[in-house]
């Protein structure tokens, strides 16, 4: 137990004070032999990473018996032998379904819950971003709370409100919110939340300027590379994820790839 203690300590200190770039796999990663937002993917890229600390990203959503669970689309269909939404479904039909690679093979695993998950991260390299999909931040960020791992999360926030509850609330997680105007700025310089905790997350259309000043009031910064829609399902070419984070200064990059993001900025 007290290295498990250790450990966790050690993750989340590495979360934001290791100047390397952090790297975060988006639903863990599109590697063909593994489901997205699979336990199988998350400790094949914990294996992979050691002994540096990955991120991984993941999106929550609620069961019928409001039961959290680790599944990107509001359906079930893409990624899993069942149909439907996965709001309608009970605890009972949801743990008779198995996960779906990327080619379309049933693999012998259940979608997880968002409780499992968070066990098995505990004693391991990995940290975890998490996208809410519904208004669920409370309920999602107590169940963070009752693990004791709240210096091991990430949340994505692209709501104004969403993100003033969650620095209303829950001060010692990592918050991000979109910056993308000089409006979006001043909201995310005047978080009631402390200051090494608070991330911007810009795109294409944040302006230089912004990026400048964001690294001057020492906000982090954090942006995604998104290959699978922008770049045909395939990592991009040499050089391409490092030349990205230098012009965007970046601290924190998200990746379809991560290991060969990761890769590239060595």
């Amino acid at each position: 137990m007290l290295r498990i203690l250790l450990l966790g300590v050690f993750f989340s200190i590495q979360f934001i004070t290791n100047a390397q770039v952090k790297i975060t796999g988006h639903r863990g990663g599109y590697y063909s032999q593994y489901p997205e937002s699979s336990v199988s993917l998350f400790q094949f890229l914990s294996e992979k990473f050691k002994p540096d600390t990955i991120i991984i990203e993941i999106d929550l959503r609620t069961s019928k018996d409001k039961t959290l669970y680790v599944l990107h689309d509001e359906t079930l269909d893409r990624t899993t032998t069942g149909s439907g939404k996965i709001s309608d479904k009970t605890d009972a039909e949801l743990n008779k379904l198995r996960l779906k690679t990327i080619n379309n093979a049933v693999a012998d695993q259940p979608i997880p819950t968002f409780d499992a998950v968070l066990n098995f991260i505990r004693a391991r390299n990995i940290n975890l971003m998490l996208d809410i999909k519904e208004p669920i931040h409370q309920q999602v960020l107590e169940l963070v709370k009752k693990h004791k791992l709240e210096n091991r999360v990430l949340v994505l926030t692209f709501r104004k409100d969403y993100t003033r509850l969650v620095a209303e609330n829950y001060p010692q997680v990592l918050l991000s919110t979109l910056i993308e105007t000089e409006e979006d700025f001043s909201f995310v310089r005047n978080l009631p939340h402390q200051l090494n905790k608070r991330i911007a997350y810009v795109n294409a259309k944040t302006p230089v300027e912004l990026l400048t000043r964001l690294r001057t009031e020492r906000i982090l910064i954090m942006a995604d590379v998104s290959e699978y829609v922008r770049n045909n399902g395939k990592p991009l070419h040499a050089n391409a994820y490092k030349t990205k984070v230098q012009q965007q200064q970046l601290d924190i990059l998200i990746s379809d790839f991560p290991l060969e993001a990761r890769a590239d900025l060595k």
